[in-house]
């Protein structure tokens, strides 16, 4: 039987390393897609809404696409990647039945929130798209973590990345419990980059058979859109908010897993880089290349 994959997962998790090598070495078997409709799953106005995802489903656009994910599995594997599906599980579990499968897929907090704020979540002048459709607020009806609602004024983009990262994931939980044995699998991007043995699980997972490369896919991942902020951001703060905190834990995580120089380096903008911007986008303004 050919089964149907989405993932619960937040944006900046390597969905697109993934997405890259399930093609590269099973294309044969499955049809595997990075973010096939965008935003328009909106998981920020259907997360724990059953009405909501029911009129999603009537939506013409989601109708077709749905009915290609049929028309795929009349043939082979359907595998599609990416976060804008991260709320759906109930109404893929009406449409797809005992042909789902579930993955919850993990990266460590920290980096997930700096990596997101680099892209301008949270922060002055935020995508529009993104702020409607996909990144929850404290006051949001499906979230959990509704008291954050008094301090979210002062909280950083940082900190409401983190936020972000913690609903995706506590949520996944709740899949996870609600699957039906053998239709539910974790996995942290850290070990499906570093471990063949995380791979292989996912392989199996999956039904695809063992093939030589598979298990040793490669370990760069591939971000098309790689970026450095110049907000403030501090990887200590996850330790003001224990709820975040103990679910990381609860996942493998911990803060001290951080090297803050190599963590600066890699999502700050160092005097020099910004000084480069800065000149960069002077010359622009005046026309000059």
């Amino acid at each position: 039987m050919a089964t149907a994959t989405f993932f619960v997962t937040t944006a900046r998790s390597g969905t697109q390393w993934l997405t890259r090598a399930l093609n590269r070495h099973f294309d044969d078997l499955l049809e595997a897609r990075h973010e096939p409709v965008g935003y328009l799953y909106r998981p920020r106005r259907t997360l724990r809404d059953p009405a909501a995802l029911e009129r999603l489903r009537a939506e013409p656009a989601v109708a077709a696409h749905f009915d290609h994910i049929h028309g795929v599995l009349a043939e082979r594997a359907y595998v599609e990647v990416g976060f804008p599906a991260y709320a759906l599980a109930p109404l893929l579990r009406a449409e797809f039945g005992e042909k789902l499968r579930l993955v919850q897929l993990v990266r460590h907090p920290v980096k997930v929130a700096a990596s997101l704020v680099t892209h301008g979540w949270y922060c002055k002048g935020a995508r529009e798209d993104i702020a409607q459709a996909v990144a929850p607020t404290p006051t949001d009806p499906g979230v959990t973590l509704k008291a954050y609602a008094s301090r979210w004024p002062a909280m950083t983009p940082f900190e409401k990345s983190l936020f972000y990262w913690y609903e995706v994931h506590r949520y996944g939980k709740e899949v996870e419990a609600a699957s039906p044995p053998g239709r539910f699998a974790r996995f942290r991007l850290e070990d499906l980059t570093a471990a063949p043995r995380a791979r292989d699980a996912l392989r199996r997972f999956l039904g695809l058979p063992d093939r030589p490369g598979w298990t040793a896919a490669e370990q760069r991942r591939d971000d098309r859109f790689r970026a450095k902020t110049d907000e403030v951001i501090d990887p200590a703060a996850i330790t003001r908010h224990p709820e975040i905190l103990a679910l990381a834990e609860e996942l493998g995580y911990a803060p001290q897993d951080i090297d803050a120089a190599e963590f600066a380096a890699r999502y700050v903008r160092s005097p020099l880089e910004r000084l480069r911007a800065g000149l960069g986008q002077a010359r622009r303004r005046m026309g000059l290349r």
